[in-house]
C-alpha cells in the first residue's frame, strides 16, 4: 500500500509485487490467467489502400501469399495469449522479436532493463539499459542488442534504443506514459486480508481440537492437602501417559472443569474467508461466478459482466493489431496487407460467428473469411483446405448429412414452434420455466 502511495517512483516494487502474487495466489493467477486467454485472436487479412486499377494480379497475389504466410508463421493465438500474460502480470511487455523462415516467437526483456522513451507508428518504443546486460550474455538476445551494445561500449549512451523492426511493447494502461502498472496493483493488499483470514481459520480448526482436564487436590479448613504430592503427582503422570493428543491436564487445589475451545457457531471463519474472496473479485469488477463462487445471480447479469471484461481485452488487442501491422508494412512489394482482429471471445464466439454466417449469405465481402476464422479456420488455410476437400478427397461428390438445411417440414425434420433462447439469454423465470417444461402442452 505505501508504494501505491507513489507508484511512479515504486514500479519495479509493484511489478515485483505482481509477480510474486501471480505465483504465490490462487485468485491473483485466476484473475490474469482469464482476461489473458479471454480472446481467441481470430483475425482476417485485407489488403491495405486496395486500387483496382493500379494492381497487378500476379504481384498481388505473391504479396498476400506472403504477408499471410508470415502471419501465420506467428502462430498469434499462443503467442499473443502468453505476451497478454505477461502484459497483464508486469503492467507492460517489453519484447524483443525472432523471425526465421517459418517461426516467430516473442522474448520478454527484463523490465528492470527498459524505459519508455518513443511513439513509433502509434505504438510504444523502448530503449534498453546496456549497462545491466552482462557481455557473455548478449548470445541469449536478439543480435540486434549486440549492436546496440557495442554502440554504448564504444562510448555512446548506456539507454540504447530497440529497433523498430524487432521492437514488440505491449501496455496494458496505455492512458499513462510516466509509468506502468499492472491493472489489477490496487488489489494486491486485499490478497493479503484472504491469507489472513485463512490463517485465522486454520488456528481456530486446530483450538478446537483441544481439551483441557483438571485434577483437583481437595484441601481440609486450614487449606492443607487432603492427599500427599507423591500420591497426586503419581496419578497426574498416569493421567498424563493415557491422554490423547490436543488434551491436556492440570493439577490444581480449585476447582475447575473440563474446557473445550470450539466455537459454537463454527462456520463463522469459513464465511469470513468467502466473504473476503468474493469482496477481491468485485473490487475487480470481475464476476466471482466465474471463478467458483455460490453468489446467486441471474445468466443475464453475468453476460453484461462479461461483457465489461471482454471490453477490455479489446483495447490491449487493438494495440497488438497495430504492432503486427507495423511489421507487415515493412514487408518488400508494392501491394501492402493488414491484419484484423475480430472481436471474438470464448463466451460471444458462437453470437459472432452467427453474425457473420448471416453477412456471408447477403454476400457482404469478406464476411465469408470472418465466418471462418470464428469457426476456428485461420484465412491462410481457407485456400488450401478448399482445395483438399474438392480435388484430392472429392467431398462434393458427398451426400450432405441430414440437418434443417437438407430436410423439409413434411419429413419430419422441423418440429416446429420457435427456436430456443441461448441459457445465458434467459431470465431467472425463463430458467424455471424450461426446467419444468411449462410451456411443452402449450399451444
Amino acid at each position: 500500500m505505501s508504494y501505491m502511495q507513489a507508484p511512479s517512483t515504486n514500479e519495479a516494487n509493484i511489478r515485483n509485487a505482481s509477480i510474486y502474487m501471480f505465483d504465490c495466489s490462487s485468485q491473483y493467477k485466476r484473475l490474469i490467467l482469464y482476461y489473458a486467454f479471454l480472446l481467441t485472436w481470430a483475425y482476417t487479412i485485407a489488403p491495405v489502400g486496395y486500387d483496382p486499377e493500379k494492381i497487378k494480379s500476379d504481384a498481388f497475389r505473391k504479396a498476400y501469399y506472403k504477408a499471410s504466410s508470415l502471419i501465420e508463421s506467428m502462430n498469434l493465438p499462443h503467442e499473443m495469449q502468453r505476451a497478454s500474460t505477461i502484459a497483464l502480470r508486469d503492467g507492460v511487455l517489453y519484447g524483443a522479436t525472432w523471425t526465421t523462415g517459418n517461426s516467430f516467437y516473442i522474448q520478454r526483456i527484463n523490465p528492470d532493463y527498459c524505459a519508455l522513451t518513443s511513439i513509433v507508428d502509434g505504438t510504444w518504443g523502448y530503449s534498453v539499459d546496456m549497462s545491466k546486460i552482462q557481455e557473455k550474455y548478449l548470445p541469449l538476445y536478439p543480435p540486434e542488442f549486440t549492436t546496440m551494445y557495442k554502440a554504448y561500449r564504444d562510448g555512446g549512451s548506456k539507454w540504447q534504443e530497440v529497433p523498430e523492426s524487432i521492437s514488440f511493447c505491449l501496455k496494458a494502461d496505455e492512458t499513462n506514459s510516466a509509468y506502468s502498472l499492472p491493472p489489477w496493483a490496487s488489489t494486491l493488499p486485499m490478497l493479503y486480508d484472504i491469507e489472513t483470514y485463512k490463517a485465522l481459520q486454520e488456528t481456530a480448526t486446530e483450538i478446537a481440537n483441544y481439551k483441557l482436564l483438571a485434577m483437583k487436590i481437595n484441601v481440609d479448613e486450614e487449606g492443607t492437602p487432603t492427599i500427599d504430592w507423591p500420591l497426586a503427582e503419581k496419578y497426574y503422570k498416569q493421567l498424563c501417559a493415557s491422554l490423547p493428543p490436543f488434551v491436556g491436564a492440570a493439577l490444581t487445589p480449585m476447582d475447575m472443569e473440563s474446557f473445550e475451545f470450539e466455537k459454537s457457531n463454527g462456520t463463522n471463519d469459513v464465511d469470513t474467508v468467502s466473504r473476503a474472496e468474493e469482496q477481491y473479485w468485485f473490487n475487480t469488477g470481475t464476476s466471482a461466478l466465474l471463478h467458483g463462487s455460490s453468489t446467486s445471480d441471474t445468466a443475464g447479469t453475468l453476460k453484461l459482466s462479461i461483457v465489461s471484461d471482454e471490453e477490455i481485452m479489446f483495447g490491449l488487442q487493438r494495440q497488438a493489431e497495430r504492432l503486427i501491422n507495423r511489421i507487415l508494412k515493412n514487408l518488400s512489394g508494392t501491394a501492402k496487407f493488414k491484419i484484423n482482429f475480430l472481436p471474438i471471445t470464448r463466451f460471444n464466439q458462437d453470437t459472432q460467428a452467427s453474425l457473420y454466417k448471416e453477412a456471408a449469405t447477403l454476400g457482404i465481402p469478406g464476411s465469408k473469411a470472418a465466418y471462418a476464422a470464428a469457426v476456428g479456420i485461420p484465412q491462410h488455410d481457407l485456400l488450401g483446405m478448399n482445395y483438399i476437400e474438392m480435388e484430392l478427397l472429392h467431398m462434393d461428390e458427398l451426400t450432405p448429412l441430414t440437418s434443417g438445411y437438407t430436410i423439409g417440414t413434411d419429413a419430419g425434420g422441423d418440429a416446429g414452434g420457435r427456436p430456443l433462447k441461448d441459457p445465458e439469454d434467459l431470465s431467472d423465470e425463463g430458467e424455471s420455466t424450461r426446467e419444468k417444461d411449462s410451456n411443452e402442452n402449450v399451444v
